[in-house]
């Protein structure tokens, strides 16, 4: 009963994402949402894209071992879209009909123009959510986001301890300021999550569960479990995906209403190209994050000719229950596909 009353609340907090925006904006978002994440169906116009994710930028305190951004994180930082780059990028989401958009990176908190950022995007009728490693959050800095429009925080947590959590970033005193960022986006009625990778260690050794449980504590709106994929610091680490067994065993997760996840059965399917896209720093599109298969630039093509282009991707690379980079055979499609730039628009 406790979890079912939890879940009720989380569904009634993640509305509060929805504050600022009209009211033909607020049922433009709900009528994408039950359309991309309950029926998880590629459409076009105004019921299609819903989500873009920005990359910001691949700089970051943190070097986490599971980190897919690297190895761009030790590189070169120049390929950075521009704060007006970012803004006609908004302008573009906006008139294709999206309806919600998340800042990322690497680290986004420290890009001098995030108050900017994320101003122009709520101001533009977007919903505006941030992931960040909390390391830079405090409360000027919260309130000040909060005032310019953000509307939701996730923060990565990598293990219930702070020992733990600090080793596995690189950082110390990261496990700290994540979870007094959370204590602050609480307070200040901003509606967070923490975001936390199911690494096979944490799910043998209960720690998972009690991320989920700090989370709960903590009185954050939401945790997101993600799986594994091979990608950046994990590339080639086929050890780290879960098998079946394991993925299920997440699953159980579940039961705490607070939790959500990709695919919460096996024969889900995922999102990626068919209600969101990823923008990538330099300006490539991608159908995800964890899939760097570029499908245009946005210096080059329509947002609108990319989202078409992107049905080949959802014909060809999707698979039920896990990302397609977790697949050996459609990993080595995808990275051919990248090699050959083999792309029609």
């Amino acid at each position: 009963m406790r979890e079912r009353i939890y879940k009720i609340r989380a569904d009634l907090l993640s509305l509060k994402r929805l504050r600022g925006l009209n009211l033909g904006r607020k049922l433009r978002y709900l009528a994408n949402a039950i359309v991309g994440e309950v029926f998880r169906i590629r459409l076009f116009g105004s019921l299609g894209l819903r989500l873009v994710e920005i990359s910001l930028t691949d700089r970051c305190q943190c070097r986490c071992i599971h980190c897919y951004t690297a190895p761009k994180a030790e590189g070169d930082f120049n390929t950075e879209l521009t704060t007006q780059e970012v803004f006609w990028l908004l302008d573009d989401i906006v008139k294709i009909g999206g309806t919600e958009i998340i800042f990322s990176g690497g680290e986004p908190l420290l890009r001098y123009d995030i108050l900017d950022l994320v101003s122009y995007a709520h101001k533009r009728g977007l919903v505006v959510r941030l992931i960040t490693n909390g390391v830079l959050l405090n409360e000027s800095l919260i309130k000040n986001l909060k005032r310019a429009g953000l509307s939701w925080c996730s923060i990565s947590i990598d293990s219930p301890h702070a020992e733990e959590h600090d080793r596995f970033r690189r950082y110390e005193g990261c496990f700290e300021n994540a979870v007094n960022g959370l204590l602050l986006l609480v307070k200040h009625n901003i509606p967070c999550s923490i975001i936390a990778v199911a690494r096979k260690e944490i799910i043998y050794n209960g720690e998972l569960e009690d991320i989920v449980k700090l989370g709960m504590q903590l009185g954050v709106t939401v945790v997101r479990i993600n799986f594994p994929v091979p990608i950046g610091r994990y590339k080639d680490l086929d050890d780290q995906v879960l098998n079946l067994e394991e993925r299920n065993e997440v699953r159980k997760l579940l039961q705490y209403g607070i939790v959500t996840m990709e695919s919460p059965k096996e024969e889900t399917k995922c999102t990626a190209a068919v209600t969101k896209l990823n923008v990538m720093t330099n300006g490539d599109i991608t159908p995800c994050v964890f899939v760097p298969l570029p499908y245009g630039k946005i210096h080059q093509h329509k947002l609108s000719e990319i989202w078409k282009a992107m049905d080949d991707y959802v014909k060809e690379y999707k698979i039920k229950g896990q990302c397609p980079m977790c697949d050996p055979f459609l990993r080595g499609k995808l990275f051919d596909a990248i090699e050959q730039k083999n792309l029609k628009f």
